[in-house]
């Protein structure tokens, strides 16, 4: 089995019953100013039946729950009358 690093998903494009993603690292690279920019660029591209993206979603939502309950998350609630949804942040940041 080979194995693929990726820091994000670039992009979800749904097509019939295929789920595609495009995985992706972020980089620093030299800014047209000279400044350091991050810029990410695409390593991999998954497709999936749209069955098993809901039994991966539903196997992600358990671990992000999991993580909470374990502190490594912490739940940020979403502003009320926002519209949006809670989402999740580390913690705290790790040190290497």
């Amino acid at each position: 089995m080979e194995t693929t690093f990726a820091d994000t998903i670039l992009n979800v494009v749904v097509t019939g019953n295929l789920v595609r993603f495009d995985f992706g690292t972020v980089i620093p690279a030299p800014g047209k100013d000279g400044t350091q920019e991050m810029r990410a660029t695409p390593t991999l591209n998954m497709v999936m039946p749209i069955d098993g993206f809901i039994r991966a979603f539903g196997v992600q939502e358990q671990l992000i729950k999991k993580l909470v309950a374990d502190g490594v998350l912490k739940a940020v609630p979403a502003q009320a009358g926002s519209g949006d949804a809670d989402s999740v942040t580390p913690a705290a940041k790790a040190t290497n």
